[in-house]
């Protein structure tokens, strides 16, 4: 997926790449796991892959001019060793069996943004193509996990709680309708949403989350998308308002200034 390039060419460079599940949040993972979130993961070790401990997880990076040849011929690469091989300009398994990638929308606004990722993977082999579905059926199939990719919002608390558990524990992943969208069924991420849950203090939450997103990243079990830092709003100077909430414009705090003229 070519942030860069979908950036600059359809958001005016308004966004910000998603590098995390918590994103603009104590809880996303830093550079390097340290102190109490290294504690949480070294017993993990042997489930986690190689790198997790040793190096920052980074997301490719383009020049916003489309996915480099190199980009493209490394992850045919990857492909390949996982059994795919090319022909006829598809990928084919050791079966003969294309390799088909269906991405469920329910926006069809989001079509002309996805159209160019679906683009970079039709040129790795990859049969891609966008299907757009009304409300009903989205949900529909959604219950019933009926898609390859879909694009979804997983809403987060300043607080993170229960809803994780919703999120990404493995007894969620074969439960009808359940949130665990993305079929996580991983002994690791488990333990550490264990920890999570138990924590007492905050820096004991935000070790576990940060674990926890370090190991969700990792796994790639999802592709990160964007988000934006700020609110566009426009308001008289005649407004006045006390210290906003994080994340929230927190309008009943505002209030009209009576010393202001219109």
């Amino acid at each position: 997926f070519d942030f860069e390039w979908t950036n600059r060419s359809l958001f005016n460079n308004t966004y910000q790449r998603t590098h995390s599940d918590f994103p603009n949040s104590p809880f996303s993972a830093r550079a390097l796991p340290q102190g109490a979130e290294c504690l949480l993961l070294k017993p993990l070790k042997k489930q986690l892959p190689d790198s997790l401990l040793r190096q920052p997880f980074q997301l490719p990076v383009t020049d916003g001019r489309g996915v480099s040849r190199d980009s493209l011929g490394r992850a045919l690469q990857l492909l390949q060793q996982a059994g795919w091989k090319l022909r006829h300009q598809g990928l084919y398994n050791t079966q003969g069996q294309p390799l088909k990638l269906e991405i469920l929308l329910v926006n069809p606004g989001m079509e002309r943004i996805l159209q160019s990722y679906v683009k970079t993977l039709r040129n790795t082999g990859i049969q891609a193509r966008l299907r757009t579905v009304d409300r009903a059926q989205f949900k529909q199939r959604l219950d019933a996990f009926d898609y390859d990719i879909t694009l979804l919002v997983l809403p987060q608390s300043l607080n993170p709680g229960s809803e994780q558990w919703l999120y990404f524990h493995s007894s969620q992943a074969n439960v009808r309708g359940s949130k665990n969208y993305a079929g996580v069924q991983d002994p690791a991420v488990d333990s550490l949403l264990q920890s999570a849950m138990q924590a007492t203090t905050t820096n004991q939450l935000q070790a576990a989350m940060q674990a926890l997103d370090r190991v969700l990243l990792w796994q790639h079990y999802i592709v990160p998308n964007w988000y934006i830092s700020q609110h566009r709003i426009a308001y008289s100077k005649r407004l006045r308002h006390a210290q906003i909430p994080p994340y929230s414009l927190g309008l009943r705090a505002w209030w009209l200034d009576p010393a202001e003229t219109p």
